[in-house]
């Protein structure tokens, strides 16, 4: 995808917001290609709704929600699939190894796949994800936004694409 097709898809999707929305979103995504992009804005609907009702179990205030976005990109296929839905499910189970296919055995692979294994079980036994693996990641809240970004290198960032889904939504 071109700059060009990047810009005429997002236009007949939004209309006179497209080009505010990409350049949110390349703000948040500054090294993404036109696809990347396109796949990060296309990916708002599920977004959306995940924030909205992590922020909706955060009000309620009986038990702590947690958000996370996976974002590692495999290697295989010349980079073409990007990270697309349920890519994360091998490594949730910490099965990298056996889906070499995507994970290519690639070390940081299995160390991402131990990683978000690791964030899984420690929340099925305590309600809290955190472990020593992950930085601190803070339970969700709609102020603050707090979401682990699942990657080589796994970071907690406040309310990502906040502006480009606010875009969107006013649309």
């Amino acid at each position: 995808m071109t700059e060009a097709e990047l810009s005429r898809s997002i236009n007949d999707s939004f209309g006179a917001s497209a080009g505010a929305i990409i350049a949110a979103y390349r703000h948040e995504y500054p090294t993404a290609s036109p696809f990347g992009l396109f796949g990060a804005i296309a990916a708002e609907p599920f977004r959306r709704c995940a924030f909205e009702q992590a922020g909706r179990k955060a009000a309620l205030g009986a038990a702590p929600s947690y958000v996370y976005v996976y974002s590692w990109r495999t290697p295989v296929l010349d980079d073409r699939p990007g990270t697309f839905h349920a890519s994360d499910i091998a490594f949730v189970f910490d099965n990298a190894e056996r889906c070499d296919h995507y994970s290519a055995m690639r070390p940081e692979a299995l160390a991402l796949a131990a990683r978000i294994s690791g964030a899984w079980v420690s929340f099925a036994r305590s309600r809290d994800p955190n472990h020593p693996g992950l930085p601190h990641w803070p339970a969700y809240t709609p102020e603050r936004g707090a979401t682990m970004i699942f990657n080589e290198h796994c970071v907690v960032r406040e309310a990502p694409e906040k502006a480009g889904l606010a875009l969107i939504a006013a649309s």
